[in-house]
């Protein structure tokens, strides 16, 4: 067992390599979910860092989640806001928003909807925007399958326009380090319909948390995504590391 003080100098390093290494994570829409609980809930988290010196930095990443769930229908939002400033002067910023409705069913396979729109120069597209539905399946208490079909509309910075269809797979799980501290994993893999060998997106998303209290917790991300056909002069992986304070009410 990890006593407090190894503790503490463990998530202090963690903390300073995640600040210093911070870029635009994906934002982590599994989550957070308040799955089989009735109600509303809410959380917003927040990620800062910033740097001194021949150049001045500042970046930061705001989140917003709201959940609505019934016994017979689960939905949520998300809205996320990030930016890059350099001397002053942004450099670069993004907007996500997500949507999601899910059916409960009395087996363990429920139907979802889906509906994305975001906008990210970073990654070299002005905006891209993704419908869609299938099912998402619970293995077991923690372990959660999805199979979705996918209408993804993007349009880079040239405003040339690609539309495709895709299947849309994800699989995550959570589990328990010790006390106070989890880890999550999300892997998704959407393959074009028509040229599921070289037309992809994949990524992968782990997260560990940190619980301070009933509403306040901590958590570090790190966050890697693939695209085999990326927008031009774009790179086709991208990787980030990220530190959020997220707080629930």
């Amino acid at each position: 067992m990890i006593n407090k003080q190894n503790k503490i100098s463990w998530l202090l390093f963690l903390s300073f390599f995640a600040i210093n290494l911070s870029s635009q994570a994906i934002v982590n829409i599994e989550n957070l979910r308040n799955e089989n609980m009735i109600g509303v809930f809410q959380t917003l988290s927040a990620s800062l860092d910033a740097s001194r010196g021949n150049q001045d930095r500042d970046n930061y990443a705001f989140s917003y989640r709201v959940d609505k769930n019934t016994k017979s229908i689960e939905s949520f939002i998300i809205l996320n806001k990030s930016e890059r400033q350099r001397n002053n002067e942004t450099s670069d910023e993004s907007t996500f928003f997500h949507g999601r409705l899910v059916l409960r069913s009395e087996t363990k396979t429920d139907f979802e909807f889906l509906g994305q729109i975001s906008e990210n120069p970073f990654k070299k597209y002005k905006r891209r925007k993704v419908f869609g539905a299938g099912f998402r399946i619970a293995i077991d208490e923690d372990i959660r399958l999805g199979i979705q079909f996918l209408r993804e509309d993007e349009e880079d910075l040239l405003s040339r326009n690609i539309t495709t269809n895709r299947y849309g797979f994800y699989a995550h799980d959570d589990f328990s380090l010790m006390e106070n501290v989890s880890l999550n994993a999300t892997l998704y893999f959407q393959p074009a319909i028509d040229d599921f060998n070289n037309d992809y997106k994949a990524s992968a998303l782990l997260g560990v948390d940190f619980t301070v209290n009933q509403a306040l917790n901590f958590s570090i991300e790190y966050s890697y995504a693939r695209d085999s056909m990326p927008p031009i002069n774009s790179d086709k992986i991208d990787e980030a590391i990220s530190t959020k304070f997220i707080y629930r009410f």
